[in-house]
């Protein structure tokens, strides 16, 4: 599958894995790739993440996966009070809230 093909399929998947998901600590989400190899997910959050926080970003990766087989995932979730600008988006950002 080419890399065009994985990010029109994973854009939409991962659009449809976080609806009613985001909550309000969630200051946007960025989405990376490397085939079907490696999957990666960064939540950026205003507060340090707590254990709900991993949970909600492996139940994302989950339906992710359920899409698509990826080999490897990895899900990131970390406190940053950085701009947007200044954040490593990946591949693309598939959530940012308005700041």
């Amino acid at each position: 599958m080419e890399d065009i093909e994985i990010r029109r399929k994973l854009l939409i998947s991962i659009q449809r894995a976080l609806l009613g998901v985001i909550y309000p600590s969630i200051r946007s989400v960025a989405v990376g790739f490397d085939g079907l190899k490696k999957l990666k997910i960064i939540f950026y959050l205003d507060r340090t993440p707590v254990e709900d926080d991993y949970e909600t970003i492996s139940d994302v990766a989950g339906e992710v996966c359920s899409d698509i087989n990826f080999s490897e995932v990895e899900e990131i979730c970390k406190f940053s009070s950085e701009p947007f600008s200044s954040l490593d988006n990946l591949k693309s950002w598939v959530y940012m809230r308005r700041e």
